[in-house]
């Protein structure tokens, strides 16, 4: 704790630098490690010890396994004005109801993908692209920010430091414009660190070398409390976090907790009351992440295999198989205004970097216990309007009715009353993946 105190220390030192010399920023901290080498308990340590001392430094996670004032699978940056409740860690954002510690206010982007090397990193870096913007932004408008700088949490993969990892940190501590990096419980990873950015200038987007600042490269002692965490337990925590979105549920802070959190938990320290209701899936604009991950394979796709659809033909009957397929563009059981868009590529992407496929009707039943983020956008908005949108809440599918309506009908839960607002929706089907039992 000590040593955690001594970087602190460096820390506000740097603080109090750039408040007495104009134009310049805080310390943009990027700490790096592998999986549970306490990473996030640093992170909120740093956080904690800055607004004691009345800062307000603005915390980044890029840790999609875990959600910081959001559901696994979100991306999170959020301006801490006031102290870091001891029970519930980070705290709770306004959805949480009423509490003794004010809420925060974070800003979320949605990831939908375990790893941020799922499809090589290109649909992580474009998400953490715009995130990175949005602080830039925040940094530029507000002094009390600026001056404070950033922390940002980085997920234990990434800390391999190499090949698509190593390009992942070269992005982040790009985009970020990255003065301090902490390494903690990785000599190898530290080494690697010191080699590529020790005392090298300050890069970003715009210039390799923006000011005269130099990358301090440090190593972090792992903690002795630190211990590692299975898949059960974090599967345990993930759920958690997602009921106390809806339901109020503190995230758990230990292993005996988090497991005895189960789905049917109702011990609640705030309970909330979310809604239920029904809606047509045609009213809806759900997009799906087409990138396969790990110990999955890519959806099948029967159009692409003409013996398989209905009048199928062989390589002899060219005639036939002309007169079945539809015109380019247009996709088989799709209205017209669908089709239109998927030949403009509104609906559809090839790009690794943009991997959304508009939903066609009659809803999957594979929607059933997962969450449907709500973007910022409207519908009919591009794919990198969608892709690059803020989410303004989620919903959760408890279940698909396909006998009910044209395209089926869902019950979904909300964490508020009122209609599901007519945005555009990324489907959480990879990750966090299905929550079964979230309500009866």
């Amino acid at each position: 704790m000590a040593e955690y105190a001594n970087v602190h220390f460096a820390l506000e030192t740097m603080r109090q630098e750039a408040a007495a010399a104009a134009g310049r920023e805080g310390p943009r901290v990027l700490i790096l490690g592998p999986e549970d080498a306490g990473k996030t308990s640093l992170a909120k340590i740093l956080t904690g010890y800055a607004t004691k001392m009345g800062r307000q430094p603005l915390v980044v996670n890029l840790d999609p396994s875990e959600g910081m004032l959001s559901v696994p699978g979100a991306l999170t940056a959020t301006a801490f004005r006031s102290m870091i409740d001891v029970e519930e860690g980070w705290g709770s954002s306004p959805t949480s109801g009423p509490s003794p510690i004010p809420v925060k206010l974070p800003l979320v982007y949605f990831y939908g993908l375990p790893s941020p090397l799922d499809g090589e990193g290109g649909f992580y870096k474009a998400v953490v692209s715009r995130l990175a913007l949005a602080v830039t932004g925040r940094m530029a408008e507000d002094q009390e920010a600026r001056e404070a700088g950033v922390i940002i949490d980085t997920p234990g993969i990434v800390g391999q430091g190499k090949g698509a990892s190593e390009d992942i940190i070269h992005h982040i501590v790009t985009e970020f414009s990255i003065s301090t990096i902490l390494v903690i419980g990785s000599e190898r990873l530290y080494s690697t660190m010191v080699k590529n950015y020790d005392n090298k200038p300050i890069a970003t987007s715009a210039t390799a070398a923006a000011s005269d600042e130099r990358i301090s490269v440090v190593k972090v002692t792992k903690s002795g409390g630190c211990v590692d965490r299975d898949a059960t337990f974090m599967k345990y925590v993930r759920e958690s976090q997602i009921r106390s979105y809806f339901f109020g549920s503190p995230v758990p802070s230990t292993a005996s907790s988090a497991l005895s959190l189960s789905s049917t938990a109702t011990g609640t320290a705030i309970a909330l009351s979310p809604h239920t209701s029904h809606v047509d899936f045609d009213s809806l604009t759900v997009y799906s992440i087409t990138i396969a991950t790990d110990g999955e394979q890519d959806e099948y796709d029967p159009s692409k295999y003409e013996s398989f659809l209905p009048g199928g033909t062989d390589e002899n009957d060219t005639t036939t198989s002309s007169s079945l397929q539809p015109p380019p563009g247009l996709l088989p059981g799709l209205g017209s205004d669908l089709s239109a868009a998927t030949a403009s590529g509104a609906s559809t992407s090839s790009n690794p970097n943009l991997p959304l496929k508009k939903l066609p009707s009659p809803a999957p039943l594979s929607l059933e216990n997962t969450l449907l983020a709500i973007t910022n956008v409207a519908g009919n908005a591009s794919l990198e309007e969608v892709r690059d949108a803020s989410i303004m809440g989620f919903v959760y599918v408890a279940d698909v009715d396909e006998k009910k309506g044209q395209g089926g009908k869902l019950r979904v839960l909300a964490p508020v009353g009122g209609r599901v607002p007519s945005r555009a929706m990324v489907w959480g089907k990879k990750w966090p993946g299905e929550v079964v039992g979230l309500i009866g």
